[in-house]
């Protein structure tokens, strides 16, 4: 499989939010990420919890939010992510493209003019540089 092919494994993202700091957590249904919510928040913030799931509000066909108390009462708000709509994954991807190496268009730079170009430049930097030796 070729870099960027990734498959997707987890269908589900979640962020969670504490005190200012965030945590993401992935699973592929909500019962594993309910799991995976629980250790990531112990990882994080020290916290012992579980995703609750009665506080949940849908707020569009691919977003939910919510929040859960740890056990010493700390409030931890979430929001959840339906990843198999990849529309806005697609776009995240899209701006981490620029400026990697890579296969096909993303590693051409420009025209023969360009690669000309880039070959003066060398030459008059390595001119410049024995005429100042």
């Amino acid at each position: 499989m070729r870099k960027g092919q990734k498959r997707w494994v987890n269908d589900y993202a979640c962020t969670m939010t504490y005190n200012g700091e965030t945590r993401k957590c992935f699973g592929h249904n909500w019962k594993h990420l309910s799991v995976q919510f629980g250790m990531a928040a112990f990882r994080k913030f020290k916290l012992h919890c579980n995703m609750n799931l009665d506080s949940i509000i849908q707020v569009s066909n691919n977003e939910w939010y919510g929040h859960t108390f740890s056990a010493c009462g700390k409030k931890i708000t979430w929001k959840v992510i339906d990843r198999k709509d990849r529309i806005q994954e697609a776009a995240k991807l899209l701006g981490q493209i620029g400026g990697q190496a890579g296969y096909g268009k993303k590693k051409v730079r420009g025209d023969s003019n360009y690669y000309r170009v880039l070959r003066q430049k060398g030459i008059d930097k390595a001119k410049k540089m024995k005429g100042n030796k």
